[in-house]
C-alpha cells in the first residue's frame, strides 16, 4: 500500500501541472504538416464572408446578402506589393474559391468587400486582416 502512494502522487502531480505531453485546456494539438480548422482565417463584412485556408492557400468568398452586389476578397502581399482579388458574382447563397499558391510563407493582408463585377470595382470593405500563408510539409 505504501508503494502506491508515491506513484499516485506522481500521476496526480502530472495531471495538475500539465506534465504528460497533452495540450492544456485552451490549446489545440496540431500535428506537424497539418492545419487545424482553427487555423482557417475568417473575414466578415456586410454581405460577404471570406475564409482563407493556409493549408492550401484557398480563398473562399461567400455572398450572404441579396443586395445586387458581388462578394470580393482583396488580398494584398506586402512582400511583393501586389494585390489580387477573388470575385464571387454568382449571387446570394453561393461561394467561389480561388487557389493562390503563395511561396515563401508571406504575411498577407485580406479584406472582405462588396463590388460591381461588371466594372471590377470594389465598394464597401472590412478592414484588412493579417494572415500568414504557408505550405505545410508533407
Amino acid at each position: 500500500m505504501t508503494r502506491s502512494i508515491p506513484a499516485l502522487a506522481l500521476v496526480v502531480g502530472g495531471l495538475l501541472f500539465g506534465c504528460g505531453g497533452l495540450p492544456e485546456e485552451d490549446e489545440v494539438a496540431v500535428p506537424e504538416g497539418e492545419v487545424s480548422q482553427s487555423a482557417v482565417k475568417y473575414i466578415k463584412h456586410t454581405g460577404v464572408n471570406v475564409a482563407y485556408n493556409p493549408a492550401n492557400d484557398n480563398v473562399t468568398v461567400n455572398d450572404t446578402l441579396s443586395d445586387g452586389h458581388s462578394a470580393v476578397a482583396v488580398i494584398y502581399n506586402p512582400n511583393t506589393g501586389s494585390t489580387t482579388e477573388c470575385w464571387n458574382s454568382n449571387g446570394v447563397g453561393t461561394s467561389h474559391t480561388c487557389n493562390r499558391d503563395y511561396p515563401n510563407n508571406p504575411l498577407l493582408r485580406i479584406k472582405a468587400c462588396t463590388g460591381e463585377s461588371s466594372t471590377m470595382k470594389t465598394g464597401s470593405c472590412s478592414a484588412f486582416q493579417d494572415v500568414r500563408a504557408f505550405a505545410p510539409t508533407k
